[in-house]
């Protein structure tokens, strides 16, 4: 091959070519930042929507269907999930993957602002979904001098801005504090005394305190913004702003009402091992590092524990950086093993060190060369890329093993090192490029898969391409080199052979020999060794209905997420009351070391929620995994239920189970959903299920009589006026301080533990400055709604929840979805979201992917064999491969994940290289006038040993799989090894058969 003798001729050329991919490589790695997963922009956009006091009935009527009648004509547009809850709304866009998601905000931005939502709705939030939205480092703030109101301007103040400061960080969320608020209290007796309505005070305020842009000034050379500004710094102004009323008197606004710089009523609480506490959540940035950002993060904790004087402490309770850098080490620990353990058995097939060296050249050269290209397209040191270049190990030494392999037979023949470099490197050049080709193949689709996944896998594909091509360039240029250079002639007449290179060889030739006469008697059976080949693979087929499925294994760290549903209007202080009972008993249980509960941080901010974020011992520390862990608090926690509405929920919140059923009749839905949740409770392993039309919450609605309001001179907006100033506060405008702005509040003052009698008895103004009873204008209605009211694209859905500890998460789907299909009306509809949904869409993407794989990789060699029929008999291999895989996941009872499905599309490059080898040199044995068994026996012969190697050395690689303790690693170890050494197996014997069926050869009697 011209590549390697230009290599031989020209030594320090190639060898800097390959020492400037060493240098860009290792320039770039520092570049790389570290993370859990791969930097993915993921299609969805959310809209939420704060109504404060709304029902969720009247949110669906006034915040989710406006929403959701504007928003359907959004570009792009797939799928749309609204929810509209206690005081809000919430809108959940999935756009087509072509669309760019900036301009999808764009777009979204833009019909939102053709929206005219009622009074004192606020405005819309719009956030793009992706990886970061979850927390990188919690952290909890306690003090044994300051107050908590003093605690929380500490936070709020200073703490959370220098957080947001540090590089990478992106948001910094609170939770447990007080924020500052001004209070504007009415006193009743002095403005009913006055004949004043609540209302015309709260118009004058709100007039006085402004900050509007208010036009622009247009110059000769420049324009100059105009904007009215009038927001009171201090308390007095407050105090002092004039009121002027409708009788023309104009009095201060201190003479009717109370000014207090006060703190507004807790919307959160958090506690930390029992000691009342603020928490705060650190997320990062799309492109943050999260082990730069917890370093930063890590040492302003230090800086303000030894320089603080008001006796602070900051506690990290949780950082994610120390998992991610664990599985780092771990998975590097694994590369290190599998390269020892891979080249351990190039040297025990070579049983000479130079020939071990110059393989093991490749694969530090291919690794580290990488990551030039891994941070010049932006990705980062995260578990894929790292799984990615493990399961690369065996193939980067493959190549430079068939070369130098064939090298070292050449000089076994008694060629001078120069010659066998290059008549060894040539002979062998075609069927090295083929191979590589055939693996890259198969990582281009995996690079472009469809959906959501193929952006995740993008960044391994490249990856393992990546390496794949760099160690094909190795494999021909500096082998070739080093092999003319360091390689010894006359090897086979060494006296240095030791006595286990002997009985090696001699073993090895003996399974040589047995191999040749066992396929000299498999081909005459061809069709029915062909024949067996496929009855043990659709066998495996059928196994795999019994082997688990899954969609991502749990993740050993040691930080769980526990949520405890209480029935729904639960107030605070009941659920602080009942979060502490489960607290203290979750810090009694082994291996606990931490525990932070959070009442109020949920979705909606709904004080029925309550989140314990549990930090577990180090797991060598502990006899049990997180989720045993979680599957035992579950079963035993049940004695703090007190009724049906209660659950527990695991997961953050967001189980793996999620059947959602679709219907204009909600009554219907209602009805037949209680079917569909009885028959979960039936299922193993099931618990916690929740459905969303469970649990309504209570609500209070009044209801004015018009004709009394009227003959009493009561306008009935005055009624909605002074209960809201009354129940719920109005904001009137902003107070600057400190750097920051708060809000005002005007309100009447209220009594604690209010009864029906007391809203009845509230005085509502009359237009003439007099006031009657509330119950002599309105009637009160005791009424039970939905709490959260879900659509999908405009349609009823209601949803049913679970958790599911066990480990085939697949087969009780489909068990629920066949108890659906035989169950449910003709006008219920149903499919299923959560981990259950992405389970299926990997299922099929993957399937996709292995199919256009199969066909890119018969592609490459069909235009490099220049013949259908070489090509077919190669691609036979494929199947017997995954045979191995199935039968070793069963064997094993290890699931079938994401990450053994990422082992199944290795296995479509790796399995079609040994097929490669002896289909490869048969046609070049045919091509030198050779008939075609006899090329076929001698190639079965000459590549028997390279085959042998390589595929003990992908499999040596994989070991250190099969003992790792991160998720999936044992799956995809098991899926891979098995694959290997079926299809090994299996291709020596039966593709050779399928070549002579293929080229209609009959076996002759001397053979």
């Amino acid at each position: 091959m011209y590549l390697a003798k230009v290599s031989i001729k020209r030594p320090y050329f190639i060898s800097m070519i390959n020492l400037l991919i060493l240098i860009f490589g290792l320039v770039s790695f520092p570049k790389l930042p570290v993370q859990e997963n791969p930097n993915v922009e993921l299609p969805f956009v959310s809209i939420s929507v704060r109504y404060p006091g709304v029902n969720p009935k009247t949110a669906e009527d006034l915040l989710l269907k406006p929403l959701e009648n504007e928003l359907k004509g959004v570009s792009g547009l797939k799928e749309m999930r609204g929810s509209a809850y206690q005081d809000g709304a919430r809108v959940f866009l999935k756009f087509s993957l072509n669309i760019k998601i900036d301009n999808a905000v764009s777009d979204v931005r833009d019909k939102l602002n053709a929206i005219r939502f009622p009074s004192g709705v606020e405005t819309p939030i719009i956030r793009k979904i992706n990886d970061d939205d979850n927390s990188i480092m919690s952290l909890s703030v306690t003090s044994d001098t300051l107050s908590f109101k003093e605690l929380s301007d500490f936070v709020n103040n200073d703490l959370q801005a220098h957080l947001q400061t540090i590089d990478g960080v992106g948001d910094v969320s609170v939770y447990g504090d007080q924020t500052k608020e001004i209070q504007i209290q009415l006193n009743p007796s002095i403005i009913h005394a006055m004949k004043i309505s609540p209302t015309e005070i709260e118009q004058n305020i709100k007039n006085q305190i402004l900050n509007e842009p208010s036009g622009v000034l247009r110059g000769n050379e420049k324009n100059v913004g105009i904007s009215t500004y009038s927001i009171p710094t201090q308390i007095d102004s407050v105090a002092k702003l004039p009121l002027n009323l409708k009788n023309n008197t104009i009095i201060r606004l201190e003479d009717i009402a109370k000014i207090k710089d006060t703190y507004a009523d807790p919307v959160t609480y958090s506690e930390l091992n029992g000691k009342k506490t603020i928490s705060l959540d650190v997320f990062k940035k799309s492109q943050g590092n999260v082990v730069n950002i917890s370093k930063n993060v890590k040492k302003m904790i230090n800086k303000y524990n030894i320089d603080n004087n008001k006796n602070i402490e900051i506690v990290i309770v949780n950082d994610n950086s120390n998992f991610i850098s664990e599985v780092v080490r771990s998975r590097i620990f694994e590369l290190i093993l599998a390269i020892i353990f891979a080249v351990a058995v190039v040297y025990v097939f070579l049983h000479n060190w130079r020939n071990t060296l110059i393989c093991a050249v490749a694969i530090p050269v291919s690794l580290i060369g990488t990551f030039f290209v891994a941070n010049y397209l932006n990705f980062s040191i995260n578990y894929l890329t790292l799984v990615a270049l493990t399961l690369s190990v065996g193939i980067l030494v493959d190549d430079a093993i068939v070369v130098i392999e064939n090298i070292h037979r050449h000089l076994l023949m008694g060629k001078k090192p120069l010659k066998a470099a290059a008549d060894g490197a040539s002979e062998i050049g075609f069927a090295a490029i083929a191979v590589t080709l055939a693996i890259v193949a198969v990582f281009i689709p995996v690079a472009f898969m469809d959906g959501v996944f193929g952006r995740y896998f993008y960044e391994f594909g490249v990856t393992v391409a990546t390496a794949v091509l760099i160690s094909l360039l190795v494999a021909l240029t500096l082998v070739p080199m080093l092999s003319s250079k360091f390689l010894k002639e006359n090897i086979e007449n060494s006296s240095n052979k030791n006595p286990f290179e002997i009985k090696f060889n001699s073993k090895l030739d003996q399974v040589q020999i047995v191999y040749k006469n066992l396929l000299q008697k498999v081909l005459k059976y061809k069709k029915s060794s062909v024949f067996l080949g496929f009855i043990i693979f659709i066998l495996s087929i059928v196994l795999l209905n019994f082997v688990p499925k899954s969609f991502v294994p749990e993740e050993n760290n040691n930080v769980a997420h526990f949520n405890f549903y209480l029935e729904k209007g639960t107030n605070l202080n009941s659920s602080i009351a009942r979060g502490q009972e489960l607290d203290k008993y979750i810090r009694k249980l082994s291996g606990v070391e931490n525990v932070v509960m959070n009442v109020g941080s949920g979705k909606n901010s709904s004080f029925s929620n309550i989140q314990y974020i549990i930090t577990l011992v180090a797991s060598g520390k502990r006899n049990f995994s997180k989720n045993e862990f979680i599957s035992f608090l579950q079963n035993d926690a049940k004695k703090f239920l007190r009724s049906d509405k209660e659950k527990f929920m695991m997961n953050d919140g967001y189980p793996p189970i999620q059947v959602n059923l679709f219907s204009m009749n909600t009554e219907l839905i209602n009805e037949y959903s209680k079917k569909v949740i009885e028959y979960m409770h039936t299922l193993p392993k099931i618990s916690g299920i929740k459905s969303s039309l469970e649990d309504p919450i209570q609500e209070l609605r009044v209801v004015p009589d018009l004709l009394k309001a009227a003959s009493l001179n009561v306008d009935p907006k005055e009624i909605f006026n002074v209960l809201k100033l009354l129940y719920g506060g109005v904001k009137v405008g902003n107070f600057y301080a400190d750097g920051k702005f708060y809000e005002i509040k005007i309100m009447l003052p209220l009594l604690q533990n209010q009864t029906l009698s007391d809203l009845n008895g509230v005085l509502i103004p009359t237009k003439d400055g007099s006031s009657v009873l509330l119950s002599s204008v309105a009637s009160i209605e005791n009424i039970y709604s939905d709490a959260v009211i879900s659509h999908l694209n405009g349609n009823n859905m209601m949803r049913i929840t679970a958790n599911y500890l066990g480990s085939d998460l697949n087969k009780v789907t489909m068990q629920i979805q066949e108890f659906v299909n035989s169950t449910k009306p003709f006008n219920i509809s149903n499919n299923f979201s959560g981990n259950a949904e992405s389970l299926q869409e990997l299922i099929s993407t993957v399937a996709y992917t292995l199919l256009l794989s199969c066909i890119f990789i018969f592609m490459v060699l069909a235009a490099q064999f220049e013949s259908f029929k070489a090509p077919l008999s190669i691609m036979l291999s494929i199947p017997f491969a995954f045979s191995g895989s199935f039968i070793g996941l069963l064997i094993t009872r290890q699931p079938l994940t994401i990450y053994s499905m990422i082992g199944i599309i290795m296995l479509m490059g790796l399995v079609t290289k040994n097929a490669i080898l002896l289909i490869e040199f048969t046609q070049q044995k045919i091509t030198q006038g050779n008939d075609v068994v006899s090329s076929l026996l001698e190639a079965t012969q000459v590549r028997f040993r390279p085959i042998m190697m390589t595929t003990l050395t992908m499999i040596a690689g994989m070991i250190p799989m099969l003992f790792s303790k991160e998720a999936g690693s044992v799956s995809m170890g098991v899926t891979v090894i098995g694959g290997l050494i079926s299809s090994t197996l299996l291709t020596l014997f039966i593709v050779p058969c399928a070549y002579c069926i293929l080229n209609r050869i009959k076996l002759k009697s001397n053979y």
